[in-house]
């Protein structure tokens, strides 16, 4: 029996609803900035898992079936263009029934009229794969982007409070009291030797926080920039830049630190 395909508004529908039910992570940032919707198969998965959870809702198994006829109108129409090709390159239907295993040319020309009408019925359109690459993509970019700069902000304030710790280690000590024995000032003094690596160790591991950063910035700027060249957009190269500039900067700094490391190396 066939099912008749779905009107195109039921499918905007569907597809709406259930992007709004099961989006997450990206694909829920580019709903909520870009009204992006997600691809039907992956909808269609997703309302099924949550179905087998006993976490769906009719609605959802409803938008689901419609999105299945959908998905099928568009293999109907693939399909037509398939045979319009094998045609057009010479092939006839005698061929056409030998590959498809069908009875004989009768029945794979049966087949194509059926495929015409398919083909004649209105559909949803589907936003091009294109443009759902270049989305996700630029979007990934940009939460990498953000979490290097977390990474690198949370690096400088360890850097920060590491700075202060050493400059209290420089301060001069106290005088003892009369009263302190040599144990204490033994004590003392093996707690300021183990301050002072504990800080150089933490030196080192901001350095190795900024410099992780700066090579995610710059992952982010070539991707960043392998989009403004798709897009022939400006606005894309001068985020790049950006973030190319934003290295630099994490570079420089992780050079800083490391060198008052080296300074408080004996000799130095």
């Amino acid at each position: 029996m066939e099912v008749p395909a779905p009107l195109p508004d039921m499918v905007h529908a569907s597809r709406r609803h259930l992007t709004e039910r099961y989006a997450t992570g990206v694909d829920r940032l580019l709903w909520d900035t870009e009204k992006r919707l997600l691809p039907d198969l992956e909808a269609i998965a997703l309302a099924n898992a949550a179905a087998l959870a006993g976490q769906a809702e009719a609605l959802d198994i409803g938008a689901a079936l419609i999105l299945v006829q959908a998905a099928r109108l568009d293999l109907d129409r693939l399909e037509h263009e398939t045979f319009e090709g094998a045609y057009t390159m010479g092939t006839g239907d005698e061929a056409i029934a030998a590959v498809l295993e069908l009875p004989d040319a009768a029945a794979a020309a049966t087949r194509k009229r059926w495929l015409d009408r398919r083909h004649s019925v209105p559909r949803a359109e589907t936003e091009p794969l294109a443009q759902q690459k270049i989305a996700r993509t630029s979007s990934s970019s940009a939460e990498a982007a953000a979490r290097a700069r977390q990474r690198a902000d949370q690096a400088a304030a360890r850097a920060g409070q590491v700075a202060r710790r050493r400059e209290q280690l420089r301060q001069p000590a106290r005088p003892a009291r009369p009263a302190a024995t040599r144990d204490h000032a033994e004590t003392a003094a093996a707690h300021a030797s183990e301050s002072r690596i504990l800080a150089d160790e933490a030196t080192e591991r901001v350095a190795l926080g900024l410099l992780r950063a700066a090579d995610a910035l710059d992952r982010c700027a070539k991707g960043t920039e392998d989009l403004a060249v798709a897009r022939n957009d400006d606005a894309l190269r001068r985020k790049a830049d950006e973030y190319l500039n934003a290295a630099l900067r994490y570079r420089r700094m992780a050079a800083q630190y490391r060198e008052i490391g080296l300074r408080r190396l004996p000799g130095r």
